[in-house]
């Protein structure tokens, strides 16, 4: 549809409708743009035409570039237009169907990304795959204009060998996927092999996993950490410190108003890919927050603060939801919002810049693209033992304050505003835990606002909307949903206090009933969809790890908490039978089960009970002491009264006055009552 007249774009086609910001920043295209659904589906039966299929997000820079080069271009629209029919999809409200392309594109290229491009048969099978492509011959690779031709002239010229190509793809990716790996041994034996695996790839120089691009690899810090407390081998524990202190030390970090970007370009963790994911951020504070239970380092305390307070300043709605992504681009030139030229810190700061410069590493060279990332490194240590710390930090903080202000002033990078119930899940728990390391209100508060948020917007007829933005939400069932938001309720439980705490883990409980009827087979398989999905040429399934990690690993350690928190064998019993179907992967491939391997760790660890009854002062110092112990897989149960039938651990465990007490448990054997603060540190020692 073209619409004209002063104000109004030149083109507007079906996406102007959608609630993705992805989708609604290609609605003014030439392009003749579809949704994935039925009118785009049965378009391409009746009219025989090959389907375009197009797959990115709202924070993708390359997705922008192809937009912007291509998807613009009324030559390569008449093209679109006349010989395909052009389906745009975000990844993030379609983790199924991307997982399922992602998985041809990857199979007939040796590699993926986003922009996804894939071209289908009308029976939605793949027979050409690629990412990016220039709009002309470039770089070595083909232009999109020339994919566009070449293809049409292949499929109306050599239609039935295209069909026949399609049929054999689809039937041995399709062969792949279904076929069941070898189980192995469900022992402590499998995670000390996969973790010993995993360290070989650890950058010993720079820190992290890997070499360039280096992306954060959350769980895995998670699993070294919780290694090196089982097993007191350094080598773990100083790989966890190298990783988690070069990335907030570096370029990936925002150095200004917290939290960290996708991903470093180069090694040293100093060029990020400017994007900030929520889940990434949700993912890592968990992480640090366990780190300094584990150190005591405050500096790891440092970070969890601000990246939780980056969340809240700037991914997160007024009714509690929380947005998606930030984009890296601002007035089209990535990185624009968050770097620096050295004139410009001196113009703002004045008489501290010297000193700020000297700190950050700003120069006038300047080390991307004429501008400065900020970035901390051994001369700023030099600093610190310098001159007085305290008067070196209350100078950063004011500086920051003041390139802050300045900052915000600028055109912002879009942001991807959409809601979904999954990583709102993941800053759930991120939230709880962040709480519970620093006892902050306003983390617990917020806690309770997103989930209630979830509850009330989210949660319709007794099932979970995976995509919200301005009253539009989408349709389907997605078990990463219900995956991550139980993760994040089981952490809420155990981090309020209040007389309605119960609540969160009788929704988890109700939540994780449904996934397992909706997404797990006999055998406890769990898949992405539902069975029977009409528009879906598989069920998919993705058992290992990736920028998320696999939501059938985290149900499992959903089902292993509420076996312990419930006194319901059945959730066990489950997880057990699960992760048999996993073992045989976790021997295999152990650098893409780490969020299996943890679940695993919590099935066959001590199990570690901390039980708090009462109110007042005493029951928060108790807590304060309890939450801050590095035991990777206690569990923490509050009441105010020790009446709440439906946790068997308060059984027989009241108190009559306006005390507390608190009972440290282990393999189902109790210490005796502590009654104070100063007897439940000394218990508390002993673990």
């Amino acid at each position: 549809m073209t619409t004209t007249g002063p104000d109004k774009p030149e083109y507007t086609n079906r996406l102007i409708n959608s609630n993705s910001p992805y989708l609604l920043s290609h609605a003014h295209n030439p392009v003749d743009w579809y949704e994935w659904g039925e009118d785009a589906l049965q378009k391409a039966k009746t009219e025989d035409k090959p389907i375009f299929l197009s797959i990115g997000y709202a924070a993708c820079h390359w997705c922008h570039v192809m937009e912007r080069e291509s998807f613009e271009s009324e030559e390569i629209a008449e093209l679109l237009n006349e010989h395909f029919v052009s389906i745009k999809v975000d990844r993030e409200q379609r983790p199924d169907l991307d997982q399922i392309y992602m998985s041809f594109t990857t199979a007939m290229t040796g590699s993926g990304g986003w922009p996804m491009s894939v071209f289908l048969t009308p029976d939605l099978k793949p027979f050409f795959a690629g990412t990016y492509f220039p709009p002309q011959d470039a770089y070595g690779r083909p232009g999109f204009k020339s994919v566009l031709e070449q293809i049409t002239q292949v499929y109306r010229e050599d239609r039935e060998r295209v069909l026949a190509s399609a049929d054999m793809i689809f039937e041995q990716v399709n062969d792949r996927l279904k076929r069941g790996g070898r189980t192995g041994t469900l022992t402590a034996d499998t995670i000390t092999k996969a973790a010993e695996a995993i360290l070989g790839g650890v950058d010993e120089t720079f820190g992290g996993i890997g070499q360039a691009p280096k992306f954060p690899h959350a769980l895995e810090q998670a699993l070294f950490l919780r290694q090196y407390q089982k097993t007191g081998d350094l080598s773990y524990l100083k790989a966890a410190n190298g990783a988690l202190r070069a990335m907030a030390r570096g370029g990936i970090y925002d150095h200004l108003g917290g939290g960290f970007a996708r991903y470093s370009v180069d090694r040293q963790w100093l060029v990020p890919h400017f994007e900030k994911m929520l889940y990434d951020n949700a993912l890592l504070v968990p992480v640090y927050a366990q780190a300094y239970r584990v150190t005591k380092d405050e500096f790891y305390l440092q970070v969890v603060t601000q990246t939780l307070d980056f969340i809240l300043r700037e991914m997160t709605e007024p009714g509690g939801g929380h947005y998606s992504a930030i984009d890296a681009d601002s007035e089209g030139v990535e990185g624009k919002f968050y770097t620096w030229e050295k004139r410009e810190i001196e113009d703002i700061v004045g008489d501290d810049a010297e000193l700020f410069c000297r700190y950050f590493n700003v120069t006038d060279k300047g080390n991307f693209e004429g501008r400065n990332i900020l970035h901390v490194t051994s001369e700023s240590d030099r600093m610190r033992n310098e001159m007085d710390e305290q008067r070196l930090d209350d100078l950063l903080a004011r500086s920051r304050m003041e390139l802050m202000t300045k900052r915000d002033a600028r055109v912002r990078p879009l942001t991807d505003d959409k809601i979904l119930s999954s990583w709102s899940g993941l800053t759930l728990r991120a939230l709880s835990i962040g709480y519970q390391v620093t006892m902050q209100d306003r983390y617990l508060k917020q806690a309770v606002t997103t989930a209630s948020f979830i509850r009330d917007t989210m949660y319709v007829d007794g099932k979970l909307v995976h995509a919200y933005r301005e009253g539009k939400a989408s349709e389907g069932e997605f078990l990463e949903d219900y995956a991550y938001l139980v993760w994040g309720l089981l952490e809420l439980y155990q981090s309020d206090p209040s007389k309605d705490n119960t609540q969160w883990l009788l929704w988890a409980r109700e939540l994780t009933d449904r996934a397992v009827e909706l997404f797990a087979d006999e055998q406890t398989n769990f898949y992405l969809r539902p069975e029977g999905q009409s528009d879906l040429i598989m069920r998919p399934k993705d058992e290992t790890d990736a920028s998320l990690p696999a939501p059938g690993s985290i149900m499992i350690d959903n089902l292993l908490v509420l076996a312990r928190l419930t006194g319901q064998n059945q959730y066990e019993e489950k997880a057990q039978q699960a992760l048999r179907t996993l073992s045989g992967a976790m021997e295999r491939f152990a650098a893409g089960m780490t969020s299996a391997l943890l679940a695993l760790d919590r099935m066959l660890s001590d199990k570690i009970e901390m039980v708090v009854v009462g109110t007042g002062d005493e029951r928060s110092e108790m807590l304060r002491q309890i939450y801050r112990v590095g035991a990777g897989n206690r569990l923490v149960a509050i009441s105010r009264d020790g009446n709440e039938t439906a946790v068997p651990l308060f059984q027989g465990r009241t108190v009559d006055n306006d005390g507390a007490v608190a009972y440290v448990c282990r393999n189902n054997t109790c210490q005796l009552p502590a009654e104070t603060t100063e007897k439940l540190k000394e218990q508390l020692a002993e673990l």
